[in-house]
């Protein structure tokens, strides 16, 4: 069930950064999100591109663990902390820039808050979206 990001709907308002933080870390700090909405201002018509880096399933992350720590439910990623070593490899290899390591050098990525996604639900605009589908299981 991967998050989609409609960027025409989205505002900038960060608010999705502010939900994951509060759900994830008990503080509203947009640093410690598992999804980030980057701005860059232009000298374009709107003014600022927007984009969001989140989570994708790609699988990739999971792949290059050396010590299995990081797996799928079939749908979300899971990172199991007592097996993470924060050697940063998931970090350097995930095309989308969704996965850093927090202060006790651990992993972190989106767990789509257990099925039900604040990002999603906090987004006035609706720019943030879950998609129904699963996400593959690596045998």
């Amino acid at each position: 069930m991967p998050l989609r990001f409609k960027r025409s709907l989205c505002t900038g308002c960060r608010l999705c950064e502010l939900a994951c933080s509060a759900v994830h870390e008990k503080v509203f700090n947009p640093e410690k999100s598992r999804i980030r909405i980057i701005h860059e201002y232009t000298n374009t018509e709107k003014g600022i591109k927007i984009k969001a880096n989140y989570c994708i399933f790609c699988g990739k992350c999971e792949d290059v663990c050396p010590t299995n720590a990081i797996s799928n439910n079939g749908k979300w990623m899971i990172v199991n902390f007592s097996l993470c070593d924060g050697c940063g490899e998931c970090v350097e290899v995930c095309p989308t820039d969704a996965i850093y390591l927090n202060k006790e050098n651990k992993a972190i990525i989106c767990d789509l808050c257990g099925g039900n996604p604040k990002c999603v639900e906090w987004c006035p605009k609706g720019a943030i979206i879950l998609k129904e589908e699963k996400v593959e299981v690596k045998a």
